[in-house]
């Protein structure tokens, strides 16, 4: 049942967006056909590029459920972690209440031609118009979307309110996957090391 509800769910979408897209299309005094005929041509191939950069686009941003009852214990121990720092726990907390809906978007910095520092990725946030997550985005993101990271490409979520953890460094949070393993740990700032290019980052969009 729960599976037939999803695929009328989809279709109604599906249609919707068919509908969006062929109502922009009339505006401009064309149609599905006329575009899709357009994209044959060998000379178009450009615009299949432009259209797979959008996908590209979509395909890293999320719809993310916060608030609820359950506190970060019992998020964290039911986001299928082979692993996950203790003190995330003990130093964290989520707020809970009225169930909302953040946008969170997924982004890299490899058009950088060198690992970037941490003033460089603040203001990678800044140029791209996210806001920096809080711990909740974090461990709702890691709850609720188990297939991340892949491996080798950790997604870091650069707190807007860093943490302090052992030592008195800053901390954020960071999901990676080695094989195996999935974890949720500590990343420190302001620690000297820069961001490896292929690591992902984690903004929300308002």
């Amino acid at each position: 049942m729960a599976k037939s509800n999803e695929a009328v769910k989809f279709a109604g979408q599906f249609q919707a967006v068919i509908g969006e897209i062929s109502g922009r299309l009339e505006k401009r005094g064309g149609n599905v056909v006329d575009v899709v005929s357009r994209l044959a041509l060998p000379g178009n191939a450009w615009a299949l590029d432009e259209i797979d950069a959008v996908f590209a686009k979509l395909l890293n941003i999320f719809r993310v459920k916060m608030g609820g009852k359950r506190g970060i214990a019992a998020v964290v121990e039911a986001s299928g972690y082979t692993g996950y720092d203790p003190s995330i726990i003990e130093r964290c907390e989520l707020q809970k209440g009225y169930e909302r809906w953040a946008t969170v978007e997924i982004f890299d910095m490899k058009h950088f031609d060198h690992d970037p520092s941490d003033a460089e990725v603040e203001a990678e946030y800044v140029r791209r118009g996210l806001k920096r997550p809080d711990v909740d985005h974090a461990v709702h993101f890691g709850e609720q979307f188990q297939h991340l990271p892949v491996e080798g490409r950790p997604i870091i979520f650069y707190l807007q309110n860093p943490v302090l953890g052992a030592g008195g460094f800053r901390c954020v949070l960071g999901l990676w996957r080695y094989g195996a393993d999935r974890k949720l740990g500590w990343h420190w700032l302001n620690s000297g090391l820069r961001w490896d290019r292929d690591y992902r980052f984690a903004g929300v969009r308002e």
